[in-house]
């Protein structure tokens, strides 16, 4: 169990959603997606997906407070893929296995940058966008990570490393502290092949990626943190002129991961922006 001791709301979880996994066919290689579903099935679903160090678990608190309320929630962990047209044509693939012609998304981090790209090549299928902590463009990650080709060839290890290194050193608070230790074990959990696919992608661009054409100003809604995160200032501010008619919704303080360390919040918001 990849939680802290303790974690009743965890456990609770996990007592109440089992994992599911399913197989989607991917230019012909054969990729295990897995994945949390809960809620009523006339619903249209929401869908998480979460950044590079992120399990489908890490969404458990929206979960606990949003499905007894008549929410539809799918978390997402997807296997392998080294470019965003393989991951945008397995995502779509994975929808079609569960029968699911149109989804509102929530990505956050290098979840919400996948979002965004699956939304450019899939418009119809996306009801709205929730983008919290991320971006617009991986030109950034590009031309700092000048070893992202040798990603699939680094060991575990130091794969993990890297990605610890964008947590925070210093003090901070109960909750925030909580939040990353959480998605610490989490990271515990993953493979060397699902964190360099996730790194690859961070660190890849994508010249098909357009996001001032997508159309959806009006279905995005940007929930920020205001404090510290990991992601630059200056990519946080290009959602904003991207899609300068989205809703904005901002959290004071919640660190690189407010699903967890503010969730009450959060999940505020979210029945706020589906009403």
């Amino acid at each position: 169990m990849a939680a802290k001791p303790g974690q009743e709301a965890y456990h609770r979880f996990r007592s109440w959603v089992a994992q599911q996994r399913i197989t989607v066919d991917t230019n012909n290689t054969e990729k295990v997606w897995k994945y949390y579903d809960f809620g009523p099935k006339d619903v249209t679903p929401l869908v998480f997906l979460g950044g590079a160090s992120a399990t489908a678990e890490v969404f458990y608190r929206q979960f606990l407070s949003l499905c007894p309320k008549g929410y539809h929630l799918i978390s997402v962990q997807f296997p392998s893929y080294m470019d965003h047209a393989s991951w945008n044509k397995g995502f779509d693939r994975f929808l079609d296995k569960l029968g699911l012609k149109e989804v509102h998304l929530f990505g956050t981090s290098l979840g919400g940058y996948l979002a965004q790209s699956f939304a450019q090549y899939h418009p119809k299928r996306v009801a709205s966008i929730i983008l919290s902590n991320t971006f617009t463009d991986t030109s950034y990650y590009v031309e700092n990570a000048p070893c992202a080709a040798m990603f699939p060839m680094m060991p575990e290890f130091m794969l993990k490393r890297m990605l610890l290194e964008n947590l925070p050193s210093n003090v901070v608070e109960s909750e925030i502290a909580d939040s990353i230790d959480f998605m610490v074990h989490q990271l515990e959990t993953m493979n060397q092949s699902e964190i360099s696919s996730r790194m690859t992608l961070n660190c890849t661009v994508d010249p098909e990626l357009r996001p001032i054409d997508l159309h959806l100003d009006s279905k995005v809604t940007i929930l920020d943190t205001l404090d510290e995160v990991a992601i630059p200032e200056k990519l946080r501010e290009e959602v904003y002129k991207i899609y300068p008619h989205a809703k904005v919704a901002s959290l004071k303080t919640g660190g690189n991961f407010p699903f967890l360390s503010r969730s009450d919040e959060v999940n505020m918001h979210i029945q706020v922006i589906s009403n």
